[in-house]
């Protein structure tokens, strides 16, 4: 049984202590029961601490012995039981300053270049596009799954709008993967992003789509705007975001992003 990284409560649980006994209730519709010897004695204050931002190695080492086998095996039950989930990517907030270190062959690269002030700070990869090569997105999210950072991704590949991606974390929250394949599940043709990926993967060309150089401006700003963010030790919802600007209205939507705990690049985080 694989269980999360970064574990968290899915609801509000309350947590009643009994006999070898704990009790997780939410609402009247969900309820959970937990036996063990001794489990009233540690396991309701270690579950109130399952909050995202520490990771379940970082949980065990807080207990020894037994507790620690009995941990895992409850961890194991309330994972199976969706019980737990990863915790949001906010909570694993990094609070550290960098740059935007653009890349890709859009043409607008250029206009997310870094000032030289900026050089002594780490880097933030953002994959700049202006078609729909998904393929080239998947690679550069496998690369950088594999680092230590966070990146972006800024598209105006969709043409009638333009996309700024939530920040992604290597240990935490969503990767570039889970976005793409919720936008598959969303598509009225889902075949045509497979298509799509084995072109690119074939290295088939792709037509550059044009954008309005003030909607650029926008995307421009949204980019910086993050990468600010990351260096606040408060973390803001909307940094992990998808923030979608539509070219007809100029219009900026924030949706949040789900990581998908069947994603063959992030493996759900597990």
């Amino acid at each position: 049984m694989s269980v999360p990284r970064r574990p968290c409560l899915a609801l509000p649980f309350t947590v009643l202590a009994g006999a070898d006994a704990v009790h997780l209730v939410a609402g009247e519709e969900f309820r959970y029961t937990l036996n063990g010897p001794g489990l009233e004695r540690w396991l309701p204050g270690w579950l109130s601490r399952m909050t995202g931002r520490s990771t379940l190695d970082e949980l065990l080492r807080e207990l020894a012995g037994p507790a620690q086998e009995q941990a895992l095996a409850a961890v194991e039950r309330l994972a199976g039981e969706r019980v737990l989930i990863d915790g949001p990517a906010v909570e694993a907030h990094p609070a550290r300053r960098y740059r935007l270190a653009p890349e890709g062959r859009a043409a607008w690269v250029a206009d997310l270049q870094s000032s030289a002030h900026e050089e002594e700070t780490a880097s933030l990869p953002v994959l700049c596009q202006d078609t729909l090569d998904y393929d080239e997105a998947l690679g550069f999210n496998r690369r950088c799954l594999a680092g230590a950072g966070p990146w972006l991704w800024v598209s105006t590949g969709p043409l009638v709008r333009g996309l700024v991606s939530p920040v992604f974390l290597p240990d935490a929250g969503p990767c570039l993967a889970c976005l793409l394949r919720h936008f598959r599940r969303l598509s009225p043709v889902p075949p045509l992003y497979d298509a799509l990926i084995e072109h690119g993967r074939n290295h088939g060309s792709f037509a550059a789509v044009p954008f309005p150089p003030r909607g650029l401006a926008v995307l421009t700003e949204l980019a910086r705007w993050k990468v600010e963010q990351l260096g606040q030790s408060d973390a803001i919802a909307a940094l992990y975001e998808l923030h979608v600007l539509e070219t007809a209205s100029m219009e900026v939507s924030a949706h949040r992003v789900l990581l998908d705990p069947e994603c063959p690049e992030c493996r759900g985080r597990r």
